[in-house]
Parts: C-alpha cells; structure tokens; sequence
C-alpha cells in the first residue's frame, strides 16, 4: 500500500489527539459550570444523568472519525497487479556488438548468428517491455529507439551486418555512452543497457566511462559472447574458412572473450554478467534475475499502477459520526430518583 498525499496520515495522530483534548476541555468546563450552578460537587439533585459510558463511547468515535478522515485524505493506494497492463513493462536499451569479432566461429555456426538468433528469441518474449537497440563497433549508433513494437526492433536486428559497419574495432564505451545519453536527453526514469559483446575494448576508457553514468543511475548488464581460448577472426562473414584478418603486424587476429572487462563494467554500474551460452541461456537468467524483479519493483514505485481505496477509511468516519449520532449519548439520560432541593444527607442546610 502507498499513500498519495502521506503527510496527512503523519496528521492523523495529531488530529485524533486535538480531538480529544477539544472534547476534553468541554466537558471539563461543563462540569465546572454545573459545579458553580449547584453551589458545589456533589449535589446530587445536580446531575444531568448522562450515561458516563456512552459519554466516553461518544468521545472515542469522534476521535476515530478524525483519525480515519486523515487517512483518507492521504489518499491511500493499493497495487494492482495486472499482467496486461504495459505499466508493468520495463525500459532498456539493447547494445549489440557488431564488430568484426563477432564473426569468429568459436561457438557454432559463429558468435554474430548465436548472438542474433538469441536476441531474436529474447525479444519474442519481451511480453510489455519497451527495447530500443544500439549497434557499435569503434562508434555507436541508435538504430530503433525505445519501443513496444518487438516485430520492429527484431527486423533491425536482422538487418545489422558485422561486414557493414565501417569503423574498425569495438568501443563498448561508446555504446554506454550512447545509451546513456537517450536515457538522459529523453528523461527515461529506469536505465538499463544490456551490452552483449564479447569483451573486446580498443579503447580503454571502458570504466571511467561506466562510473560517469553510473551516477546518473544507468545500470549495464553484460552477456559474455564466445570462449576463452578464442578463434581467429575471419576476412568475411560468408567465407569464414576463406582466411583471418591480420593486424598491422602482419599476425592473424585471435578473439577471445574478455570476461574481465565486461565484470568490471557490470560492477562498476549495479548490474550483472552472464556468459550467453550455446541457446541464449545467459539472456534468459537476466530476464528472471534481473529484469523481471526490476520491472516489479519499478511498477510498485509508479502510481498509475495503484488503486485508490480511500473509500475504506472514509466509510469508517462517516460510519463513526453515525454511530455518535445514533448513541445521543447528551440526550439519553438514566433513571434518577428525585431528590428535594436542600433536603437530606450533604444536600440539608439550615431550616
């Protein structure tokens, strides 16, 4: 339960205690006033009659009533959990590695057909999530922004192409950073990237870079793609067996998963690392590790996902000053046997 306005159900107390102290100094004038009309306590020819039960009954309702109209001024809100509604989606960017790395075939058919054909199936599964989609290699680029539209966002991914992209290398800070500036400029309340790569960074500002936008509370989760022990690099995608690409030495390129990196980023950020496995296991667990507890709790912290229920303590108040109402605890008197003024016991005077 949440309340929309909680400062008055900080009142409430105070409310219910000046109710009681209002009725208290009433009736402890009015006493004092019978007092001063009977010449003094204890003239039992000077008593109202009032029920002393019913009086404190009457007492303890009003100061209910005030204490349950404070409550529902504060506007109490229960969640209302509803699988259909798109509140209960989550944000997230996706920053897919699309360097020429990927294309090594230690994992079979090779790292850039496992890693699509996983984020396709992750993405059918998006349920009410809202995806938008980075590509980097040496730069960054935003290739669908935030999005319900999953069959939208799968098509860009197939259409993404390790031999296409230009800029040579891979910067996995430019891609945080990237995705941490649509975060910022768009005002998107949770921020969360999943970087799937498989660790390489030319670069090496990787965690300057995470620490900057960790305190703009994006978080970056990482799935490690590939083996240890690595494959080299082929020339094209299409001709994997037809040579490796060579660096400015003339030796053929080995990739190899750097899980060091992609852990430092996840821990530098609040987030988490899983290797992707041969069937998109990694992506699976950030779902149900990760993503699933975020998007509840993301849901319990948005109002449009709540129900007033003011209703309840309203109804409670109305029904306590009908219950006062209906007790007429000041006009229903018991039984006394009448006494003469000045006659008998502490009442006699003078003749």
């Amino acid at each position: 339960m949440k309340f929309g306005y909680p400062a008055f159900l900080m009142a409430a107390p105070f409310a219910a205690g000046l109710v009681w102290l209002l009725l208290h100094l009433a009736r402890t004038r009015r006493d004092r006033l019978a007092r001063e009309f009977a010449g003094g306590a204890g003239r039992a020819w000077a008593d109202p009659g009032y029920h002393r039960n019913r009086l404190r009954l009457e007492v303890a309702l009003l100061v209910l009533m005030a204490g349950f109209l404070c409550v529902a001024l504060a506007r109490p809100m229960v969640y209302r959990n509803s699988e259909q509604s798109e509140l209960q989606g989550l944000p997230y960017i996706i920053a897919v590695d699309a360097s020429r790395s990927m294309l090594a075939a230690d994992i079979r058919p090779n790292r850039w057909m496992v890693t699509t054909n996983a984020l396709d199936r992750f993405l059918a599964n998006a349920g009410n999530d809202r995806v938008g989609l980075i590509s980097f290699a040496g730069v960054a680029y935003l290739n669908a922004p935030l999005s319900f539209d999953m069959n939208a966002i799968r098509t860009t991914l197939r259409y993404l192409d390790p031999d296409l992209m230009n800029d040579a290398g891979s910067s996995l800070a430019s891609a945080v950073d990237r995705a941490g500036r649509y975060f910022v400029s768009n005002n998107i309340p949770q921020r969360v990237v999943i970087l799937v790569s498989d660790g390489e960074d030319l670069e090496g500002n990787l965690i300057p870079v995470a620490r900057r936008w960790a305190r703009e509370q994006v978080k970056v989760c990482a799935i490690g793609v590939g083996t240890t022990t690595g494959a080299k690099v082929p020339l094209n995608r299409y001709a994997p067996n037809g040579g490796a690409a060579r660096n400015t030495f003339g030796q053929e390129v080995v990739s190899r998963l750097n899980e060091s990196n992609l852990q430092r980023l996840t821990a530098a950020t609040g987030g988490k690392y899983y290797r992707l496995g041969e069937n998109g296991e990694g992506l699976r667990r950030l779902r149900e590790e990760f993503l699933k507890p975020l998007a509840e709790t993301a849901a319990r912290e948005d109002l449009q996902n709540y129900r007033d229920w003011f209703q309840l303590p309203l109804g409670l108040a109305i029904a306590c000053l009908l219950g006062r109402i209906l007790l007429a605890a000041d006009r229903t008197r018991r039984p006394q046997v009448p006494t003469a003024i000045g006659v008998g016991g502490a009442d006699a005077g003078p003749r």
